[in-house]
């Protein structure tokens, strides 16, 4: 007869596993093919953009520092891809990868491999014979968001006050642009807090940040001159490399100091967007397939997330009309959109309410009379609503 003590170390056993296994199933989380990753999972990486294949959605990061010599000096870079439904912000809107300047810092969250695609990254090879450097890189490498400062500390809710900034004499007796030898690489500081929400990663509460004459600082609808800023102004950052890095220190290369020009920038990088979307078509995938009589069939999807609400708006809007459905690859390239695609009459749209990340939550079955080889569940595919473009792009894309 099994005791009551037995009993009590099975239930303790149970509730630790039932406890634990989430926790670590969160943290190496594989992402697969017809499914979106739950909530909060992920693992975070910061670091320098210093390569991008923005055609293939790939790119490298110089990894953040954090006082270790052998990371920054012979760690080797870290090269990442987005996932199909990986999700790009710059300056608070979304974006591409082609819109992020290289220098930019960046932070992501991002995944293990899926399963049997190991390989896409190439392993990172040593410098030399000094293999133990590859202990510097990290396993997680296929990334559902990239942020640059602006956007990740501004979506979250958090803001920078100035406390103090301290200039080399030439910031002051001279104007912008106007470098006497040596100047260019003056330094001067600038001391700052953290408002508002703080941010669960990154940096929070008293810093200090690097400035010089290449830093642009933005008033309203123009830049202006260092000379600018002030103490209590709250403002938003882009940062990039500095010497320093290593140590984390970062020198910043935009500063926004007022509303109106956080609220421009926004802007422009949104029409940007916008504009790439309406030419390249929204992207999603094929959750289901109902195959009828004479090569017809139903098809639902999905459309990723990450876009500007106005998009789906207009989706939606216009879904009386036939929606043009591409297929697409993984990287989200397609082939001569123009021509091979198919048109479908929406005969649903479900909104799914707190979709999972990389989802829009925007679900759609359209009904066609003719379907693509493409059209399957797990397949990548781009879609375009009535009045959008429909044009060839070039060739690489």
């Amino acid at each position: 007869m099994i005791s009551v003590y037995q009993h009590f170390l099975s239930f303790v056993l149970l509730f630790a596993l039932s406890t634990s296994l989430p926790a670590e199933n969160k943290k190496d989380y594989i992402p697969k093919l017809d499914e979106f990753p739950p909530p909060n999972t992920g693992t975070y990486i910061a670091g320098e953009l210093v390569m991008v294949d923005p055609i293939n959605r790939r790119g490298g990061l110089r990894l953040d520092g954090g006082g270790c010599g052998g990371l920054y000096h012979v760690g080797p870079i870290h090269q990442f891809v987005m996932l199909p439904y990986g999700m790009i912000w710059y300056h608070g809107a979304p974006a591409e990868l082609r819109d992020i300047p290289i220098g930019t810092h960046l932070h992501g969250y991002l995944y293990l491999p899926s399963v049997g695609e190991e390989e896409t990254i190439p392993p990172p090879r040593p410098y030399g014979s000094a293999t133990s450097e590859l202990r510097y890189v990290p396993k997680y490498n296929y990334a559902i968001s990239l942020e640059d400062d602006f956007s990740f500390y501004q979506r979250r809710g958090q803001m920078w006050e100035i406390v103090s900034i301290d200039v080399p004499r030439w910031t002051i007796d001279e104007a912008l642009g106007v470098v006497t030898p040596g100047d260019a690489t003056q330094r001067g500081k600038l001391h700052v807090v953290s408002t508002g929400q703080a941010a669960k990663d990154g940096i929070s509460g008293k810093y200090t940040f690097e400035i010089d004459q290449s830093t642009r600082v933005w008033k309203r609808r123009k830049p202006v001159e260092l000379q600018d800023i002030a103490p209590k102004q709250i403002v938003q950052l882009d940062l990039t490399w500095t010497p320093g890095w290593r140590d984390r220190e970062y020198c910043i290369s935009d500063i926004w100091i007022n509303e109106e020009s956080r609220e421009i920038s926004n802007e422009l990088q949104r029409r940007r967007h916008i504009r790439y979307q309406r030419y390249h078509w929204l992207a999603g995938w094929v959750d289901q397939v109902e195959h009828e009589d004479f090569g017809g069939g139903i098809v639902t999807i999905t459309l990723f997330g990450g876009m500007d609400p106005s998009l789906y708006e207009e989706f939606k809007a216009k879904k009386e009309k036939d929606f043009d459905i591409a297929v697409a690859e993984k990287t989200l390239r397609t082939w001569w959109h123009n021509n091979d695609k198919k048109s479908g009459q929406v005969i649903e749209w479900k909104e799914i309410e707190n979709p999972p990340p990389g989802s829009s939550g925007h679900q759609l079955r359209l009904k066609f009379t003719e379907l693509l080889k493409g059209y399957r569940p797990g397949r990548i595919i781009r879609v375009r609503c009535d009045g959008w473009p429909n044009q060839r792009l070039s060739a690489e894309e």
